[in-house]
């Protein structure tokens, strides 16, 4: 071979080297790159996610998810999709209108990333909107495996891409509601037990517009119905049941819902009058903590959350308070 031809070839070898190690990864373990690894690219390569595929592109938030950002994405399969869709008595994606689509599939989003070993119980804001242009929550239980509002459970964890990471699950996330929201947090156990007692989680499921939705519930946690327990050894309350039990268990909870508000803690102030569904009215003090007194003369603290479903808001109450 002549000096020319021998210098050609190793130019020609040394160019497909750097291409070689160009698309090799930095963990030296010989995985190769994609040139493009957005949550979109992994979607459209994994067959097991062709409704999701079909649900971005039609309501363009392929793009959205195709292009740099941060995001956590809960990507459904397809039996995920296939029974949201006999449950909700679609025929197929294509039947589900697509601003409906759009809202349900941004619920699925978070604007951060947030890997397993980060994941905590807990609420997280989504970019799903309620019509107040409000975050949806969502709540994460750290579970094995990790369950979003009780109900989906993440089924292939930690998809690194560009753009964030991928956790795929096994249902579709409806719009939460505050009784999807109660019932997915264990911490609310007891409440959710009561709300079933009276009906009243139908309530809570009501869409905006009908009955008396938006609410805003005042919602006591397990340690606030524990609370009511401790307040009097003389009450008859010694144990949850016995809460529970009280005839006029409707009346007591629906004391801690106000009805055709939703009341963020902005709006709360010195003196605000709240009038719940049930009993008399009661006045917010601010001057130790956001405290106000029940019928029975007891003193209840809120915890304002903000704790945002499509149909309203859910503060923590630190006891189960009662009318007069």
């Amino acid at each position: 071979m002549n000096t020319t031809l021998k210098k050609w070839a190793i130019a020609l070898l040394s160019i497909v080297a750097v291409l070689f190690t160009s698309c090799v990864d930095d963990d030296d373990n010989g995985n190769i790159i994609p040139g493009n690894n957005s949550i979109l690219d992994r979607t459209v390569a994994n067959s097991d996610l062709s409704i999701l595929e079909t649900a971005l592109i039609r309501t363009g938030l392929n793009d959205t998810f195709g292009n740099p950002g941060d995001y956590t994405f809960f990507a459904p399969n397809d039996a995920a999709f296939d029974l949201y869709l006999t449950n909700n008595a679609f025929t197929s994606i294509e039947a589900i209108p697509i601003t409906d689509l759009r809202a349900l599939l941004l619920y699925h989003a978070l604007n951060t990333k947030v890997t397993l070993e980060l994941i905590s119980n807990g609420y997280v804001k989504t970019l799903g909107k309620d019509e107040e242009v409000e975050s949806l929550d969502l709540f994460i239980e750290a579970a094995t495996p990790v369950l979003l509002n009780g109900t989906a459970g993440v089924i292939d964890a930690d998809i690194e891409v560009d753009n964030g990471v991928m956790h795929i699950i096994d249902r579709v996330l409806e719009l939460p509601t505050i009784t999807t929201l109660i019932a997915a947090n264990p911490d609310f156990d007891d409440l959710q037990t009561a709300l079933e007692l009276t009906n009243l989680d139908g309530l809570l499921s009501s869409e905006v517009g009908t009955v008396q939705a938006p609410f805003t519930f005042f919602a006591p946690n397990n340690e606030g119905f524990q609370n009511l327990i401790n307040l009097n050894p003389a009450d008859g309350f010694n144990v949850v049941q016995d809460i529970l039990d009280i005839s006029n268990l409707d009346e007591v909870l629906s004391y801690h819902i106000v009805g055709n508000d939703r009341i963020r803690s902005g709006d709360i102030s010195n003196g605000l009058m709240i009038s719940p569904l049930f009993g008399g009215n009661y006045l917010i003090n601010t001057t130790s903590g956001i405290q106000f007194v029940d019928g029975t003369m007891t003193t209840a603290t809120i915890t304002p959350a903000n704790v945002t479903a499509i149909n309203g808001i859910i503060h923590t109450l630190d006891i189960v308070i009662r009318p007069m």
